[in-house]
């Protein structure tokens, strides 16, 4: 594993981004922030835990699904991966570098749900340590479905709009901002193919929940997987 390259890539694409363009920390919270209140108008306030929570998730499920067309552009228009190949990086540190830098770039978000929580009493503080546990694993399964995604892409113009189309998929339909326990099961079940799934289940839940430790386990079994495929299906190769 080349660190020195993951914390540099991490930079350039997290810190630098982020330095460089503040006001996109205010598009990617533009959505969240205007369902928790159209939460907060339509159940009176008695939804607005739930809409902190899946807010929190879906700043980080959005940014990490920004991958499929930030990555296409990296391959197709920039050639990274051609540059890259030649060199002693390797596609897991790549990816690392992709996601740790996703992950910086949704800090500002992430932080401000959680005063939020903690201000409105979502949350305690001695929960927030295993928030942002989930949080990452969030983060570094949905990166690896949008690396997939993008790595079979032919042309960058393909990837913008189904980076937008993924990400409402991800961050409207499943149990984020209404709770999770009002699906029927059937529906609940299917939507656990979603990461964003079992981590709002593990959130609203609380971590020391009976039914928790099964989204734990959907949660842990998703990011393997997505992070595999992630690296043994993305094309790594000289053109």
């Amino acid at each position: 594993m080349n660190l020195k390259f993951i914390l540099t890539f991490a930079w350039f694409y997290g810190w630098s981004g982020l330095k460089r363009g503040p006001v996109y920390v205010l598009s990617y919270l533009s959505l969240p922030l205007s369902l928790l209140l159209l939460v907060f108008i339509i159940s009176r306030g008695e939804l607005l835990s739930y809409g902190i929570i899946g807010g929190m998730i879906a700043v980080v499920a959005s940014n990490a699904l920004s991958l499929v067309s930030d990555n296409a552009f990296f391959k197709l228009e920039l050639r990274m991966i051609d540059l890259l190949v030649a060199t002693e990086v390797g596609p897991v540190d790549y990816m690392i570098g992709l996601m740790l830098g996703d992950l910086v770039f949704s800090f500002p978000g992430i932080v401000l749900y959680i005063i939020l929580g903690i201000i409105l009493k979502v949350f305690p503080l001695i929960e927030i340590p295993p928030i942002f546990g989930v949080l990452i694993l969030v983060m570094f399964s949905t990166s690896s479905l949008g690396i997939i995604t993008s790595s079979r892409l032919k042309h960058v113009r393909h990837s913008w709009g189904l980076s937008s189309f993924l990400s409402i998929v991800f961050t409207i339909i499943p149990p984020l901002y209404y709770p999770y326990q009002i699906l029927p099961k059937i529906i609940l079940y299917i939507l656990m193919a979603t990461p964003v799934t079992p981590a709002s289940v593990i959130v609203q839940s609380g971590l020391d929940g009976p039914s928790t430790m099964s989204s734990v386990a959907v949660l842990l079994l998703e990011t393997a997987l997505f992070t595999i495929c992630a690296r043994y299906l993305t094309q790594w190769e000289e053109k």
